[in-house]
């Protein structure tokens, strides 16, 4: 048995191997996603991983030559770039191995990840892995990495919960190109009491997070890192805001149309009134016209204002994660 680079070293039908077996493919937890849509997500990811300089793809091959267990990583240039420091995402660690054997493969592969990074002079290696896949979490932590935040996940399926009204519909609509600037300035503010990966690792500084939603928030007003985004305003002042991705059904890969919520920030003078209640529920109308099956949405777990919110709407609980961070430096 032995840990191979799948990039420069291929085995006989690794990707079969990996879109066959690998539990963890994308939407692997949405029970409206088929598992044909789930391996036609994960092939794409593969091939998308070959044709990159910038990412390390790893597996875990068996005494007779057959694939085990693998784990892929790639660069975030905008995040090495923002925060100055070389930052690697792990994007998939896992095996099909029987249980007496899934230890040591996961730890064999993760060990492999780190020697990678330091190799390549990676200093930060970041991982979102869900909690079903309790092996590979351990095994990170057996090489140095660090739960950071929990995440949990929430979907509304619009074949089974209504959209409810908005209580304050005059106080809602979609975002104008002269509102950028005010929602940069809070979202420049808004998620520093939020225990979020950024703001809870104390190898960031507390600057360059609150600045990285800034940013992010700036991508998302170019229509780069959002599709719709939803403005509460007072007075014709903007004082709240819900970005969303649209995917659609994934160029036609998934058997399901899918949509994302993304940065959501409120004036503190404006929370009440329900006002954060209704630029979700503008999302969904948004979506509902575009025929969407599913819109999902995330939060830290002990981030527990919007998980009300979404509860209200009709949004159920779907999937939790943990996010671990892997610094070179640390010892």
């Amino acid at each position: 048995m032995e840990v191979v680079d799948l990039r420069t070293s291929p085995i006989a039908n690794w990707e079969e191997s990996i879109t066959d077996h690998y539990p963890f493919a994308p939407y692997w937890w949405i029970r409206g996603v088929t598992p044909e849509s789930h391996r036609a997500l994960m092939r794409r990811e593969l091939e998308e991983a070959l044709t990159s300089d910038n990412t390390y793809v790893v597996g875990y091959t068996s005494n007779a030559g057959g694939l085990l267990g693998f784990a892929q990583m790639h660069w975030l240039e905008w995040d090495t770039n923002h925060f100055g420091v070389e930052i690697w995402r792990l994007d998939h660690l896992g095996t099909w191995n029987g249980d007496s054997g899934r230890r040591a493969v996961v730890e064999e592969l993760a060990q492999a990840i780190v020697l990678a990074a330091r190799k390549r002079g990676v200093r930060n290696i970041q991982a979102r892995i869900p909690m079903d896949n309790l092996a590979a979490i351990h095994a990170l932590e057996s090489v140095g990495f660090r739960i950071i935040e929990i995440l949990t996940t929430w979907i509304f399926d619009f074949a089974k919960s209504p959209i409810p009204a908005k209580q304050h519909p005059d106080l809602i609509r979609d975002f104008r190109p002269n509102d950028t600037e005010a929602l940069i300035e809070l979202a420049r503010t808004a998620y520093a009491p939020i225990p979020d990966r950024f703001h809870m690792d104390t190898h960031l500084s507390t600057r360059a997070s609150d600045e990285l939603y800034a940013e992010w928030m700036r991508n998302s007003c170019s229509g780069q890192m959002a599709d719709h985004i939803a403005v509460a305003e007072t007075d014709g002042v903007a004082v709240g805001y819900s970005t969303m991705k649209y995917f659609g059904d994934h160029d036609g890969l998934c058997n399901a149309r899918i949509a994302r919520l993304g940065l959501g920030a409120m004036a503190p003078k404006s929370r009440n009134g329900r006002l954060v209640t209704d630029v979700v529920i503008h999302h969904l109308e948004w979506l509902e016209q575009r025929q969407a099956d599913f819109c999902l949405v995330g939060t830290q777990g002990n981030n527990i204002p919007p998980q009300r919110v979404w509860i209200r709407v009709g949004f159920k609980p779907a999937a939790v994660d943990l996010s671990l961070h892997f610094w070179t430096d640390d010892r």
